[in-house]
């Protein structure tokens, strides 16, 4: 008797990550977006308040406090893109751990969860490339962040791709590694 329900949580999990993963680069890359816009605006009005009691002056302690926050904030976009690597490797990875003798009949299931994967990234996609192409500040700041942008723009292509050599380790595991 062969257990077909383990037989599904492997596909489950790989293209359940995948798409999981997307969606959290997806959020975290708008809400950068309005985070670096609203530093943008509040910190140049912090760095001009002056002096605010005789021997305090507020500009220079702001400028000292704010500049390596600036520069965090800035940088987050690239953090994000490099967060969505990892996590196509830990997925890749998750992929390889359930590696094993997988059922035939799973290999259907497992194109029709790509293919589920691959609309929902192509909706994610063109919702963010809507957002990508406006010359508003969030327009402007998702185009600076070329990285993560790249990564969400091209997704159905990065995912499938990614999707696939996941599938060709899930499905080329062997039942007889024990033995070697």
């Amino acid at each position: 008797m062969v257990d077909k329900k383990g037989s599904i949580m492997p596909i489950v999990i790989v293209v359940g990550g995948l798409i999981a993963l997307l969606l959290l680069v997806f959020v975290l890359g708008f809400g950068w977006s309005i985070i670096k816009n609203t530093t943008d605006d509040i910190l140049p009005e912090l760095t001009t308040m002056g002096e605010v009691y005789p021997g305090i002056n507020l500009s220079e302690s702001m400028v000292t406090a704010t500049t390596p926050i600036d520069s965090i904030i800035g940088n987050f976009g690239m953090m994000i893109g490099i967060v969505y690597l990892l996590g196509i490797v830990g997925v890749l990875a998750l992929a390889y751990t359930f590696r094993g003798s997988l059922n035939g009949w799973t290999i259907a299931l497992f194109f029709g969860c790509i293919l589920l994967m691959v609309v929902i990234s192509i909706l994610i996609s063109n919702a963010y490339e809507e957002f990508y192409n406006t010359n508003d500040e969030i327009g402007q700041t998702l185009q600076s962040a070329g990285m993560l942008s790249f990564f969400i723009l091209y997704s159905p292509h990065i995912l499938t791709i990614v999707a696939f050599i996941a599938g060709i380790i899930l499905f080329t595991g062997g039942g007889n590694e024990q033995y070697v």
